[in-house]
């Protein structure tokens, strides 16, 4: 049989024996009272201003919630974007190598880190190393995740936004106790296969009175080097991590609407011997010990003030830091880069909003206007040489103003429209002042976006998005030398990104039997960015130059299906990224992806499995390397027993690569660096909860 004849044979009887195993299984106990099923684009949006509905928010925006980080059993946070469209994380496997592709904005060979906003709890992340990743965090301590495609919501988190926000929000108190119980303990435990991984967790929830809960958590998480689908040994791909929240509200004041809220998360790895190239395989880089330390930390005092429509307030004070030590590096090349180096960020904000509501005869409008400020400062220093020209030291000043209006007609047509300014200040520091003669720069960023969604009956809707967003450069971009021997880069202008988005839904309920629902959501779009900022990589030139026009047009359909024993999702992307100076593709530019997600439940709903198989097209990138499409397969089951002796406990169980597929991804850089993805691997994980 030829190779395309068994690659289609596998997936046929893939497929069949899923099929088989999804068919209902009967209860061996009473049913439970039936409950109303909802897809996962029948979720609640928190992310786009008001609360809403995902399948009827005017932009694209996809919703993990805790059952979905549960199964995904992931070791890093870009596993767990594997279900959304038009998303997916690239970086290799390691910890410290993580970031975010969104619609074709981001990659391995440019510093896209700030064309996709991260955020932990509203704190936004920033991290700009080389050969490192954009964000470092433990999926354990997640409970929600949104992902918003797109510049659209360049309004309420920030010019600069080309490819769109992804939001971490952590887990809290009142996610485990339940009415009755001021006390609640979980314990967790788990391991996997390939590379021998293993994690703990302890999860502490206490509530004192009707005022105040908190909630405390430690993780440790270890993954050895794994290996890839042909059985190769992935030298340096091992990393060990140990994290940590604190997160509490108090409520006061009349009916207790007030609140005052806190939480500290910090993500801690001490490696030896990790690979100095933590984005991509690079062994010419060699290995280092590296310390990585991330801190995320934020006080909020919200107002809904329930019996003033004019009132709605929330302050936000934040903290985030990161900092990385590097020293004992074995690299071959001569080169201050590799000498014993810290690098840091350090960011406080503030954010203030309020919305004030107003209704009238068959209409409601929602006024959302705010004010946010934010001081960074960049560091770096080496052993020998003091600070570096290839990761210039300095501080970003920032301080911006927005507004966004939705407007609801008749409960059929919604308009949201977003205006957004900030003032950036980048100023370099004394050395680099002094070494390459850089002076403070000044930028005014600007974004707005017109977004308008409209019922044609009870289910279907029709919507689209204008939106255009400017980036300012970063310090980087500006003073950075080259490590080449370039030169500064101070006349940058900012990028601009103007996106034209339109899509179609449908929303349907009890269509093959009572309760179930079905929901399909598809958006087509096309961003054209201008002033693209590259580097040059050549002696005696900026090392950043406004060189490129893009366009990235792309269509996502995404939908989920849910009944009472049975659901179902599937999300398709296909995104077509071109270089409009040269004509070539983007090299951000992901491939074409398919997922298909088939599960059951049984046993009163406490058993619940299921089989995804996710199929990706070949891709070539701009140096002609070609990469051969591939389909991975994975297995899923979660038992959950609500009764008995054994109520509390969960367990959840994951067969990754069921067939060992070799496979690597195309935004992991061309193929000399391009490491293999990890082969087979079989998670398990066991948590228990106590409560009293």
């Amino acid at each position: 049989m030829s190779q395309p004849n068994r690659r289609r044979a596998r997936l046929l009887a893939t497929i069949s024996a899923t099929t088989l195993l999804l068919a209902p299984v009967p209860a061996f106990a009473q049913q439970a009272e039936s409950v109303q099923p909802t897809s996962f684009l029948g979720r609640i949006v928190l992310g786009f201003g008001r609360a809403r509905v995902a399948i009827d928010t005017p932009q694209a925006v996809s919703t993990l919630e805790q059952e979905d980080i549960d199964r995904e059993q992931a070791a890093k946070p870009g596993d767990l974007l594997r279900t959304i469209p038009g998303a997916t994380a690239f970086g290799g496997d390691r910890m410290t190598g993580q970031s975010f592709n969104i619609r074709g904005i981001g990659s391995a060979d440019a510093s896209d880190q700030n064309r996709v906003i991260v955020s932990v709890d509203g704190v936004q992340k920033f991290s700009q190393q080389y050969r490192m990743g954009q964000f470092f965090g433990e999926p354990e301590l997640y409970r929600r995740v949104e992902v918003l495609r797109g510049p659209a919501s360049s309004a309420l988190y920030g010019s600069g936004a080309l490819g769109g926000v992804v939001a971490f929000e952590t887990k809290d108190a009142a996610d485990f106790l339940q009415e009755g119980s001021d006390t609640a303990l979980r314990l967790k435990a788990g391991g996997n296969t390939n590379g021998s991984g293993a994690l703990g967790s302890v999860i502490l929830a206490q509530r004192f009175g009707e005022g105040f809960e908190i909630l405390a958590a430690v993780n440790q998480r270890r993954e050895g080097d794994y290996r890839s689908g042909d059985g190769t040994r992935v030298t340096g791909s091992g990393m060990s991590a140990t994290s940590g929240l604190v997160k509490g509200t108090f409520r006061f004041g009349e009916g207790r609407e007030q609140t005052l809220s806190f939480s500290l998360t910090r993500w801690h790895s001490d490696e030896d011997d990790a690979n100095y190239s933590a984005d991509i395989g690079a062994p010419v880089f060699g290995l280092v010990d590296r310390k990585v330390q991330d801190d995320t930390a934020q006080i909020i005092w919200a107002n809904p003030a329930s019996g003033n429509p004019l009132l709605d307030a929330k302050v936000q004070l934040t903290f985030s830091r990161t900092q990385v030590d590097q020293f004992n590096a074995t690299a071959p090349i001569q080169s201050e880069l590799f000498e014993d180096s810290q690098y840091g960020y350090r960011t406080f904000g503030l954010r203030a909003q309020n919305r004030a509501t107003f209704e009238g005869d068959g209409w409601e409008n929602y006024l959302t206007l705010g004010v946010e400020g934010s001081r960074q400062e960049r560091t770096h220093q080496t052993a020998l040489s003091g600070p570096r020209d290839t990761h210039p030291e300095g501080t970003d000043r920032r301080i911006g103003a927005f507004l966004q209006n939705e407007f609801i007609w008749d409960d059929r047509l919604t308009a949201v429209l977003g205006l957004r300014a900030d003032r950036v200040s980048l100023t370099p520091s004394g050395q680099v002042t002094a070494a390459t003669g850089a002076e403070a720069r000044s930028t005014t960023a600007r974004a707005a976006s017109l977004a308008l969604h409209y019922k044609l009956s009870e289910d279907w809707a029709v919507f689209g998005a204008l939106a255009q967003t400017e980036r300012a450069p970063s310090l980087d971009e500006l003073f950075n030398a080259g490590f080449q021997g370039g030169l500064i880069s101070p006349n940058l202008r900012p990028e601009r990104a103007r996106t034209v988005e339109a899509g179609l839904s449908y929303s349907g309920r009890d269509l093959f039997m009572t309760g179930d629902s079905l929901d399909l959501k598809l958006t087509t779009f096309s961003n054209r960015i201008t002033d693209k900022i590259e580097r040059s990589l050549g002696a005696g030139v900026p090392s950043y130059v406004n060189v490129s026009r893009a366009h990235i047009r792309g269509i996502e359909l995404e939908g989920g299906y849910d009944a009472e024993s049975l659901f179902g999702t599937f999300a398709y992307s296909r995104i077509l990224g071109t270089d409009q100076s040269t004509g070539a593709r983007l090299n951000s530019t992901p491939s074409d992806e398919l997922m298909l997600e088939l599960g059951a439940r049984a046993f009163d709903e406490t058993l619940e499995y299921g089989w995804r198989g996710t199929f990706v097209r070949s891709a070539t990138r701009a140096n002609s390397d070609a990469f051969p499409g591939y389909g991975v397969n994975d297995l899923f089951l979660t038992w959950r027993p609500d009764q008995g002796a054994m109520a509390g406990l969960e367990v959840q169980l994951a067969v990754n690569n069921l067939f060992d597929k070799q496979y690597r991804n195309v935004l992991n850089g061309s193929l000399a660096s391009n490491e293999p993805r990890r082969g087979r691997d079989i998670r398990l994980t066991v948590g228990q909860q106590f409560t009293w």
